[in-house]
């Protein structure tokens, strides 16, 4: 991974379609304490509007996100966006209409089984909380003693076993899906093929921050003309091609991409 400045990244991002994906928390915004009080700075949202309005000219801009796709659109607070959430299982296209993912009935009767599991591991373990977003399940403890964490990894770890769930941890969260889950690189690729983004003309950017991110990294690893941007420590374990420090220099790169499709 490079440690890369948003003029250099977008550079690489002159093709039509250009097809623009984008993770939300710890991306657009910075990750808080609570998640429901974050929030996407204005100058990032009317970056996002103007490049939104550009689809005439072939700019496609879509949301590939943890957060359940109902949270997410109240976050955007934009309309005629394609937001694909819960890590890929749930999808919002353009027009409107909210899909999940097909044969859903076993898998959900798991992630509920494991929701009754953990909510008594949320009583055991002071500082935790369940965020329940229908298709997943998110066991936030950022304000848990971190002495804790040893014990409370052993148990949800076992109840994932007992319960046929997985687990990809985050930044202070543990995510619960499904064991067959889709995941971003399938929502990654679904966006990809049905805006032309297989053209060698187009260019894709795909920016994330955590551990599912990676699988929209990977995804693209079979697309030479893909730029994939993490966003966090340079020496961190990733797929991603190039790193920026912080949300801000994602703010950056959308403006630079806003002023070059005017």
């Amino acid at each position: 991974m490079t440690p890369a400045e948003p003029d250099e990244i977008a550079r690489r991002l002159r093709g039509t379609p250009l097809i623009i994906l984008l993770d939300i928390d710890g991306t657009l915004c910075d990750i808080v304490e609570r998640a429901d009080v974050a929030s996407i700075p204005g100058s990032a949202r009317e970056s996002l509007r103007a490049l939104i309005a550009r689809r005439d000219r072939g700019v496609h801009v879509a949301f590939v996100t943890g957060r359940s796709v109902a949270d997410a659109r109240r976050m955007l607070s934009i309309g005629g966006v394609t937001i694909y959430g819960n890590h890929g299982m749930e999808h919002l296209s353009e027009s409107g209409n909210i899909t999940g993912p097909e044969g859903w009935e076993d898998a959900g009767l798991a992630l509920r089984d494991a929701r009754k599991d953990l909510d008594a591991v949320v009583a055991r373990f002071p500082g935790t909380s369940i965020e329940d977003k229908g298709f997943s399940l998110t066991l936030h403890f950022r304000e848990m003693d971190m002495a804790l964490l040893p014990a409370l990894d052993a148990r949800v770890a076992e109840i994932a076993r007992e319960r046929g769930v997985t687990l990809a941890p985050g930044k202070c969260v543990i995510n619960v899906l499904a064991s067959e889950s889709l995941t971003k690189g399938d929502a990654v690729l679904e966006i990809v093929h049905e805006l032309g983004g297989e053209s060698p003309d187009a260019s894709i950017l795909f920016a994330g921050d955590d551990v599912t991110d990676e699988d929209g990294f990977r995804a693209l690893r079979a697309f030479p003309h893909a730029t994939t941007v993490r966003v966090g420590a340079p020496d961190a374990t990733t797929d991603a091609q190039f790193s920026v420090d912080t949300p801000r220099e994602i703010h950056d790169l959308l403006d630079l991409l806003a002023a070059s499709r005017s």
